[in-house]
């Protein structure tokens, strides 16, 4: 028997409307703890912005000499929002995700009002708990070919367009073979400072082993952005159990290691969605 989405869903959703700017959004983003927010004008959803949204924004020309309070959602949000109804299945969620490559879907009723969004973070849960000792770790993750990686002195703008190359949401930093961090849409929308701010941002980077607080400017390296020691887990191990690491540490995916430590691929939340679309 198919699983409905309607068990999975969020609900109510957090949702904004088209004249709302992108200060406000990322703003609304950090205190829900969410990658996305739904457009919408009434009842209906009429576009998404994500964190992605937000990136793009930041380093296209057109936007790059405006305050982030005066770019409307409406400008930026991907549209139209791509939706199923209530009473669809998640195998159908899956497929939805996977050929549009899109991460997540606004669910509506019959009348196409908002009733919820499901999200990848959704459909990893439910991989989690129905695919036990279905798939190794091996059987889903991309391989290295397909990992975005860098190292601790590239600039971020270097992430930012190896995220668009791979299609991915995240870059593995490594020293040598061995992942020694990642850096996430997450850490890349909030590097550039615009009109208005501090001609700097606040962060943190070691010397010397010991954690300072210092200024970086303009240009900032991989290093200081990246979010050190990564959880990682190992080719062989069952999927399932990295997807409920994923979950539970609330997290967008993890390197892949080989036996020796060093970096044979990257398993995302995109890669149990596509699982799920097989319906195996």
């Amino acid at each position: 028997m198919s699983i409905n989405v309607k068990n999975f869903m969020q609900s109510p959703v957090i949702v904004i409307g088209p004249s709302d700017n992108i200060a406000y959004a990322r703003k609304v983003m950090l205190r829900e703890r969410i990658s996305r927010v739904i457009v919408a004008e009434g009842e209906k959803p009429i576009g998404i912005l994500t964190k992605r949204d937000i990136i793009r924004a930041l380093s296209d020309y057109k936007f790059r000499r405006r305050e982030l309070s005066a770019i409307t959602a409406s400008e930026v949000m991907s549209a139209p929002v791509r939706s199923l109804v209530e009473g669809a299945s998640v195998r159908d969620a899956a497929i939805a995700m996977a050929s549009n490559n899109i991460s997540s879907l606004a669910i509506v009723d019959e009348g196409g009002n908002l009733v919820g969004i499901l999200t990848k973070t959704d459909m990893t849960k439910h991989f989690a708990e129905a695919y036990k000792g279905t798939y190794a770790v091996k059987d889903l993750a991309r391989g290295l070919d397909q990992t975005p990686v860098l190292h601790r002195s590239h600039s971020v703008f270097h992430a930012m367009d190896l995220m668009d190359e791979k299609n991915i949401d995240r870059v593995v930093v490594v020293e040598g073979e061995t992942p020694i961090g990642i850096i996430t849409e997450t850490d890349l929308s909030f590097v550039r400072p615009y009109r208005g701010s501090e001609p700097f941002l606040k962060g943190n980077v070691y010397e010397e082993e010991e954690l300072v607080r210092t200024r970086i400017y303009a240009l900032p390296t991989v290093e200081e952005v990246m979010s050190r020691d990564p959880l990682s887990v190992s080719a062989d191990q069952d999927a399932a159990l990295a997807a409920a690491a994923i979950v539970e540490n609330g997290i967008g995916g993890m390197p892949v290691v080989s036996p020796t430590g060093s970096l044979a691929g990257i398993i995302v939340k995109s890669d149990f969605v596509k699982a799920l679309a097989k319906g195996e």
